[in-house]
């Protein structure tokens, strides 16, 4: 009915529009056509009024089912933001979270890596101070060295001395030992005769010079005058050589002249032959290397 209202407020009635002062309708008929006429525009105008109002409620209708849809629409948007911030929170949370781990794990990297620094630094030290010793061992090592070198090289002189001599005197006792051999041999002949005692001397020294095996080969008297005959006396025993070492002992090696050369050392005598080369005890070669270790050991 408000609606109604509003319609009839908006358009007014065409009888009240064309009444006025100067006319007026003295029919009945015309009465009735003007209110026909009325009745008919106010039906228009109903019409009119409701399609009005059904396109008014339809726009509102589409305008509420806009508005509802933007703001479920809205609602959800906001409800996203919201996740997101709270997933930005939570991640910044985690991020803090990282980050302080992360910065406590560089602190203690770094006091370990100081730790290390002053470790190296001081091993520096360390191998410094070892690298010095090492070099003055060796070079007390090299002056002992030389110095041992010194002394080897003088006791290599002086044992090729040694020796030399040692070898001269092998040998001055082996023709001294033949010279007494001779003069015993000399004295314990018959003193009967001395025309018939000499040959013998001689006989007996010749075969004395000779070897067994000459002497087994010659007659039968000459073998019992052989074994008959003194022996000589061996020279080794009047001298003292140092005693050679054993196959299976332990020990040094001795250096022998051959192994060691000695510039210094002066040159050795060279050998000389024996006063007899028929004589059948050893000569001052074999007598120096055949000789017993100890002063009264038999060979």
């Amino acid at each position: 009915m408000s609606a109604a209202s509003a319609g009839e407020e908006l358009f007014q009635r065409p009888s009240e529009a064309r009444a006025g002062p100067g006319g007026s309708l003295g029919s009945a008929g015309g009465a009735q056509a003007w209110v026909a006429m009325d009745t008919v525009s106010l039906e228009h105008q109903i019409q009119s009024v409701q399609r009005h109002i059904s396109f008014l409620k339809k726009e509102q209708v589409a305008l509420l089912r806009d508005l509802h849809l933007e703001i479920l629409r809205l609602q959800k948007r906001c409800s996203e933001l919201t996740h997101d911030l709270e997933m930005r929170e939570v991640q910044s949370h985690q991020q803090e979270e990282a980050s302080r781990e992360l910065e406590d794990k560089c602190r203690a990297l770094e006091s370990q890596l100081e730790a290390r620094a002053a470790a190296n630094e001081e091993l520096r030290r360390e191998v410094a101070q070892r690298e010095a010793l090492v070099s003055a061992l060796r070079c007390s090592l090299r002056s002992e060295e030389r110095r041992f070198l010194e002394e080897l090289r003088r006791r290599s002189h002086r044992a090729t001395v040694l020796g030399t001599e040692l070898q001269k005197h092998t040998e001055a006792a082996a023709y001294l030992s033949c010279q007494l051999h001779a003069a015993r041999q000399r004295l314990q002949g018959p003193r009967s005769g001395a025309a018939a005692a000499e040959p013998r001397v001689r006989r007996r020294a010749q075969r004395a010079r000779r070897p067994p095996e000459a002497a087994a080969k010659g007659p039968s008297r000459d073998w019992a005058t052989w074994e008959d005959a003194d022996p000589m006396p061996d020279p080794a025993l009047f001298l003292y050589p140092r005693r050679p070492p054993r196959p299976g002992a332990r020990g040094p090696r001795p250096l022998l002249r051959q192994e060691m050369p000695d510039q210094d050392a002066p040159h050795p005598v060279p050998h000389q032959e024996p006063l007899y080369q028929g004589d059948p005890h050893p000569g001052p070669s074999e007598s120096a290397v055949a000789t017993p270790s100890a002063p009264g050991d038999p060979e």
